[in-house]
């Protein structure tokens, strides 16, 4: 989740990614990726192309909202109707978490839903989700749904304890997990075309408008102005952000017949995350490909 940013901070935070020069010899690892823990997979030759830290385990904000997304879609019926409720819109106010500014009462479809959590990464829409799909156990049955993905995915060093990915006690994962679930995620075409997408209106079944926007600057047409040069060949994934996480992003890109996955945990900035994942992508495909990265100014309330 991205911080809200002053206008001066806006205009401080727009930069060029440098790109990393290219050798005689490639060399053994992506320079300058500040990460503290990272991964980065080829799965065309089903290699591991570098790693740093994989298995250390982290929390990683709101990456946690694949999982909860491949809990939803595993279930399907996405033209459910699900009204929003008071307390959704008190949890992202009380945490000051991602929101896509949903209004209590009005009533939109699952599908709606799963693309205001993962394109604008509103965890209130998370939360009607996981309340909807858990159970009669509500967002904590949504949790034990997680929970069994991760068992099934073999991400033997995750344990959710977040829908959503605020900060609780043993809520955590690794880099290697979330790779895992990362490539399982993509398989889903549904999930595949939301978390390609740059902006959307979605319009309730009462007839209220909420624009969308992702939080993923590496997609092309992303940012402020939609000045984002994107990265060539990137069509994803999902961002995550907290205080104890860090900056974290998950990431696949297609360039050179080569599908790349990589996952980043606690970057330096929310910036960072993105030079990150284009370096460690530069490094891959032997490329000099500069990035412009500018984020889009916080968006407020209808």
């Amino acid at each position: 989740m991205l911080k809200k940013l002053t206008a001066t901070a806006l205009a401080a935070s727009m930069i060029t990614l440098v790109p990393v020069g290219q050798a005689a010899a490639k060399p053994k690892a992506p320079a300058g990726v500040t990460a503290s823990s990272a991964i980065l997979f080829d799965a065309t030759t089903g290699k591991v192309l570098w790693k740093r830290a994989p298995n250390k385990r982290m929390p990683v904000g709101s990456m946690n909202k694949v999982a909860l997304a491949m809990v939803v879609l595993k279930r399907g019926d996405l033209s459910r109707k699900i009204t929003i409720r008071q307390k959704y819109k008190d949890w992202v106010d009380g945490w000051g978490a991602s929101n896509s500014h949903l209004v209590p009462g009005d009533v939109l479809t699952a599908r709606q839903l799963l693309e205001a959590m993962l394109i604008e990464s509103g965890s209130d829409a998370a939360y009607a989700l996981a309340e909807s799909y858990g159970g009669t156990g509500g967002f904590l049955g949504a949790q034990d749904k997680m929970n069994a993905l991760a068992k099934k995915l073999g991400m033997t060093r995750t344990h959710y304890a977040s829908f959503d990915g605020q900060p609780a006690k043993g809520d955590l994962t690794t880099a290697a997990d979330q790779l895992k679930l990362a490539r399982h995620a993509m398989k889903n075409k549904t999930f595949a075309k939301i978390v390609k997408t740059v902006r959307k209106d979605i319009t309730s079944l009462k007839g209220r408008k909420y624009p969308l926007r992702t939080h993923n600057l590496l997609l092309k047409n992303s940012g402020r102005n939609d000045d984002n040069s994107g990265y060539p060949g990137l069509y994803g994934i999902k961002t995550g952000s907290t205080a104890s996480a860090g900056s974290c992003f998950m990431f696949v890109a297609r360039r050179k017949k080569h599908t790349v996955y990589g996952v980043v945990l606690k970057s330096s900035t929310a910036l960072g995350r993105f030079q990150d994942a284009a370096k460690m992508l530069n490094w891959t495909y032997g490329t000099k490909t500069a990035v412009t990265l500018t984020p889009a100014p916080p968006r407020t309330a209808p």
